[in-house]
């Protein structure tokens, strides 16, 4: 049976121009990765061009009463980019909002003890907020809407005690580079409502559920990404799954990588994953692992399909809300049936 320790927190992430790979429990004080020696080949470079290469997101996904939902935030240094895409699990009705921002020095932050990631701009509102000292966490959005989308208020927080924190350094793809992640499991409180002309919708606070997971890698020029995330019940645990896929891994991944299973707030550390969709992205999923430990499908229920083009850039977002059903493998042995669990998968193509 696969299995992977944990390693103890270094103070850095980068120690004499390396990384230090590894996967670690617990919160570290930086998710910072600049000052790799060389991280491109041999011909000497400054780390001051060297870093520019270095782009970070935030990816948060949300499950709380009626609605299941994804914030997200890149940050390329030289442009921005923040979207808020949920979904109505009775009625399957997707409502999207996005904004840009111009250069700036960070979008992202680094800092994990107490950091915000906000877009400014009065018709599309996002923060994200945390402060692990004086133990608090907050989701804010307050969405201008239109025509076709109606305003969206919401806000949900938690106290940062309750967070469960992974962070894992792998290789992006080679020892020169690195990626680092923070995967962030925990339980949200709040409400969101809606408001169209004189309709007001208006969820009571409820309980709800959270992944978070912040990433800063070393871009190629071009690069995919998939990260899968799923959240809910089962026998009267809470649940999370958080898988991730990219161009730029190494190749064996099952040393390093942060695939997680949370289970009432334990952690399994889970192998490399492969995710196919041999008749297309709106059929079904297939995702399995060489290790008998994930073997789970996904059904697309709705899709948001983001493209942009510029001078200096192309992305391709996907992200699509669907179901779950399968099998997962804890560390302990326990065989979980999964069936109808809530989901996001994102899957993104950037090219520079």
């Amino acid at each position: 049976m696969f299995f992977r320790e944990f390693s103890e927190s270094p103070e850095k992430l980068i120690k004499n121009g390396r990384p230090l790979f590894g996967t670690y429990s617990g919160n570290i004080s930086k998710l910072d990765i600049k000052g790799v020696k060389k991280p491109f080949g041999i011909i000497p470079v400054p780390p001051v061009f060297t870093n520019i290469a270095i782009r970070s997101h935030l990816i948060l996904s949300f499950n709380a009463g009626d609605y299941i939902g994804q914030v997200c935030f890149f940050d390329a240094k030289l442009f921005g980019y923040a979207e808020l895409v949920y979904w109505n699990k009775n009625t399957n009705l997707k409502y999207a909002y996005n904004t840009f921002t111009g250069p700036r020095k960070r979008l992202v932050p680094k800092n994990l003890q107490r950091g915000i990631a906000v877009s400014f701009k009065k018709a599309r509102y996002l923060r994200i907020s945390w402060d692990r000292q004086k133990n608090r966490f907050s989701l804010l959005v307050n969405m201008k809407g239109d025509s076709l989308r109606p305003d969206t208020r919401a806000h949900f927080s938690c106290t940062a005690q309750e967070m469960t924190d992974l962070v894992t350094v792998m290789p992006a793809p080679t020892l020169r580079r690195c990626s680092a992640t923070l995967v962030s499991f925990f339980p949200l409180r709040g409400a969101l409502s809606t408001v169209k002309s004189s309709e007001i919708k208006a969820m009571e606070q409820t309980d709800g559920m959270a992944l978070m997971t912040i990433n800063r890698s070393y871009y190629k020029l071009h690069a995919r990404f998939n990260t899968l995330t799923a959240t809910g019940m089962h026998n009267g645990k809470k649940i999370a799954l958080f898988l991730a896929t990219s161009s730029i891994d190494s190749k064996d991944t099952n040393k390093c990588n942060p695939n997680t299973l949370f289970l009432n707030g334990e952690m399994t550390l889970l192998p490399q994953v492969f995710v196919t969709h041999p008749f297309g992205m709106d059929k079904t999923w297939n995702i399995q692992d060489t290790e008998n430990m994930v073997d789970l499908t996904f059904s697309p229920v709705s899709e948001n399909l983001r493209k942009m083009n510029t001078v200096i850039f192309r992305t391709i977002y996907h992200t699509i809300y669907g179901t779950f059903e399968g099998t997962l493998l804890t560390k302990d042995g326990e065989s979980i049936s999964v069936k109808n669990l809530s989901g996001i998968i994102q899957t993104t193509m950037l090219r520079l």
